[in-house]
């Protein structure tokens, strides 16, 4: 059975019902009403003494009221003549709700309270522990339980104080009677509290801020705050826990609450269809939040609950601020449950609330990642740390040693080896803001290059061509008649050795291999301020495929005044072989070799629209689990998507949805009529076009389309259901949604006729 509270029966014109549980759907306000604002119908509501409840969604001002008789009052019948009644909503049997607040000598949430203006005590729940951003511990709570209130006049005559946390053991939640002090000590002291705006008859001023909510600075001399939702299962109330993770806005379906008086309850969230407000009176107190419904023999919040925490998995959605007993339009009794909820509370407030401690010493950066490596000696030891870490490496075997380097802004780094052959133990450690990482463990190996026996040949060959000299030095002095012509060759060979030994041959580059993305960057060490060449070629070349491979190249860099430089890599992904070499001086340094895989970067998904089914008999067209939907696919995270509907049926007026791409770039919307009793109303085709907000000049919106026949002439027809899905029976299978799941979904009308019939769409649930 659908429920929904007494709707009253204001004259409306010729619309059909949203289906949404209570709602309608009313026709255009004559253009010389006045506007209807979010602020204007704020003023509104709270200006009229009989509105216990208020909410404003899409032009449309909801009143509750609790007896049939102030459906229509003078002040809102002014109201609807104003705005037009089609603008004004109103719905009987929304009772004020009562607050749980401590001067009523009631439980609270496991903490007790001084209240100065009675001399008595009372009792609130905490709702979420955690820290400000500077580190100091602080609960969260609901603000009536901070104010010491004039029971017969609302008035605020103070502060309370939180005297001690009461003992688990005597709390009504462990069958106790409660009351009954820790003795710990007080809690802390009162850091923020705001407990709504009055109720008062004439209002019409309105106010920001209408939150039940409070803040504790906690005496962290006392009392260690912990992270977690208890459950009520033990007297030691921090053994048993749920996590809570973050902070965020509630969704139909299921909600918890902990708190002193009740426990741990579960209670559901009323869908706002049924309920369509957003401020409550509590206890003659405007509170913004969003009702909870519970059976009124296991109820969801009791007196003394107050504060406690409201959370939907590891979400804490909310503090518990009232409620009260209530019942539907057919006469089922329930209780109302009040929440605050909790991310408006915090954004009104302005506090600054976290779930993990914030720390002013910085983390220790990760260990960086190395492989067991060969280099030649003093060749490059190569490896990925965090951006700008400083890397120390340290090497025990043949000869021990360490080197540094400073990781570049991808993280890589590179330092010069040991230059003894053989095989090494050796360690990297990076350090960030003084604080340094574990230890990552690796080989390096070192072995000569088979360059080093030709370079002993040329030695020696070097070594008989000066013995050769020697000789002709020798004959050239026993000759005096050719000495004058050895004395000049003596001169060239001073000059010619003399050049060689003033220009040494630079050092290789050292470069390890490494693996960057297309039209990445490509980093090694050099000398300083000295040209290096890199010459690449692909590695799929080399191994002789038949296939297309990328192209070879080269290119010349500059390294910079601590010998680093950094090239681009090519453009298209696969395996190359490099080489670099050192220009300076005139001289060229020995070869480096590495190799270089570059990955392909990936492929934006392609844009796609679906629309399902694209045709659809007119009886399943109006019934709500059924339907059209249409999926965009493509779009960027959190890009705004737009669906116009540009074309339909004569007498169509079209409409334009805004929605978000969610985290993969998909997008939901479902459409379906609600005019049961005429379904031939919606025959005709329906053009569709899907856009974002990222969409570049060259590309085009996305188009689709659905027709609604006759149940004679399309797929479904309103069978039984046993239909296997294809065929005319087709559209006869449930689309609720789930196969959009986790989708942002849209929701808007399109007009038939002017207000004669009504094409809604609906917003699908998130999982």
């Amino acid at each position: 059975m659908q429920k929904k509270l007494v709707q009253s029966s204001l004259a409306m014109a010729a619309a059909a019902a949203l289906g949404l549980g209570g709602a309608f759907v009313t026709a255009p306000a004559m253009a010389d009403e006045p506007e209807l604002t979010q602020v204007t119908a704020q003023k509104a509501a709270k200006s009229i003494s009989e509105v216990n409840a208020f909410g404003f969604d899409n032009g449309t001002l909801h009143l509750g009221v609790e007896g049939e008789g102030d459906v229509d009052s003078a002040e809102i019948e002014k109201l609807q003549k104003k705005y037009g009644a089609d603008n004004v909503v109103v719905k009987a049997g929304i009772p004020k709700v009562e607050a749980y607040a401590a001067d009523d000598l009631v439980g609270g949430a496991g903490y007790l309270l001084d209240v100065p203006s009675t001399g008595k005590g009372g009792a609130c729940s905490t709702g979420f522990s955690g820290w400000d951003d500077e580190g100091n511990p602080v609960v969260l709570t609901a603000g009536h339980c901070a104010e010491d209130t004039d029971g017969e006049t609302g008035e605020d005559l103070g502060s309370t104080e939180p005297v001690d946390t009461e003992l688990p053991s005597s709390a009504p939640a462990r069958g106790g009677e409660g009351f009954e002090p820790a003795g710990i000590g007080s809690l802390g002291t009162w850091g923020y509290n705001k407990y709504g705006s009055p109720v008062e008859e004439g209002d019409d001023t309105g106010s920001e801020g209408d939150i039940d909510f409070a803040v504790i600075n906690v005496d962290e001399s006392t009392y260690n705050v912990k992270n977690g939702i208890t459950d009520w299962s033990d007297d030691d109330l921090s053994s048993s826990v749920s996590a809570i993770k973050s902070v965020g806005s509630h969704s139909e379906g299921t909600v918890q609450k902990s708190g002193r008086t009740t426990g741990l309850t579960d209670g559901q969230v009323i869908p706002y269809e049924s309920f369509p407000f957003e401020f409550m009176n509590v206890s003659d107190r405007w509170v913004h939040g969003f009702g909870v419904e519970s059976s009124p023999s296991d109820p969801f919040s009791q007196p003394g609950d107050s504060g406690g925490g409201v959370f939907q998995g590891d979400t804490a959605v909310g503090v518990i601020s009232g409620g009260g007993p209530a019942e539907w339009d057919d006469g089922t009794p329930f209780e109302l449950g009040w929440v605050a909820d909790l991310d408006y509370s915090l954004e009104q407030s302005g506090a600054d609330f976290n779930l993990e401690e914030p720390s002013d010493e910085p983390e220790a950066p990760a260990a960086p990642k190395v492989e067991d490596q060969t280099i030649e000696p003093e060749g490059a030891i190569t490896g990925k740390a965090a951006a700008g870490a400083d890397v120390k490496v340290t090497w025990t075997g043949a000869e021990d040693g360490e080197a540094t380097a400073k990781a570049d802004d991808s993280g890589n780094f590179t330092l010069e080896g040991p230059s003894a052959e053989g095989e090494y133990d050796a360690k990297a450690v990076a350090t960030v803001d003084g604080e340094s990482s574990d230890a990552a463990a690796f080989t390096v190996t070192v072995e000569a290059s088979d360059d080093a026996g030709a370079d002993g040949d040329e030695a020696k060959a070097d070594a008989d061509a000066d013995a050769k000299d020697d000789e002709a030095n020798a004959d050239a002095d026993a000759d005096a008649k050719d000495a004058e012509a050895d004395a000049a060759a003596d001169g060239k060979d001073d000059e010619a050795d003399s050049d060689a030994d003033g220009d040494e041959k630079p050092e290789a580059p050292k470069v390890g291999d490494q693996t960057v993305v297309e039209g990445g960057q490509i980093t090694g060490q050099a000398a300083p301020n000295v040209e290096v060449e890199l010459t690449w070629k692909s590695a799929e070349a080399n191994a002789g495929s038949a296939q297309a491979v990328p192209g070879n190249g080269n290119t010349t860099v500059k390294t910079d005044d601590d010998g680093k430089f950094t090239a681009e890599a090519p453009a298209e992904a696969g395996d190359y072989n490099y080489t670099a070499v050192v220009h300076a001086n005139g001289q060229e340094s020995a070869p480096a070799e590495f190799t270089v895989t570059v990955e392909a970067e990936e492929a934006p998904a392609e844009r796609n629209l679906t629309v399902d089914p694209e045709e659809i008999a007119a009886s399943d067209f109006v019934q709500e689990d059924k339907g059209v939907q249409i999926t965009a696919e493509g779009f960027d995270e959190g890009e705004k998507v737009t669906l116009e509907v540009v074309a339909g049926p004569e007498n169509v007026e079209g409409i334009t949805l805004d929605e978000v791409a969610n985290e993969d770039g998909v997008v939901g919307f479902s459409i379906y009529g609600t005019n049961a009793s005429d379904p031939s109303a919606y025959l005709g085709q329906y053009d569709l076009e899907v856009t974002g907000a990222n969409d570049t000049e060259d590309e085009d919106a996305l188009t689709g389309s659905f027709s609604v026949v006759a149940d004679e002439d399309g797929n479904g027809g309103g069978n039984d259901g046993d239909d296997d899905g294809n065929g005319d029976g087709g559209s006869d299978l449930p689309r609720t949604g789930a196969e959009l799941t986790g989708l942002a979904a849209g929701a808007g009308l399109l007009v038939v006729g002017g207000a004669a019939v009504v094409l809604t769409m609906r917003r699908k649930k998130n999982n």
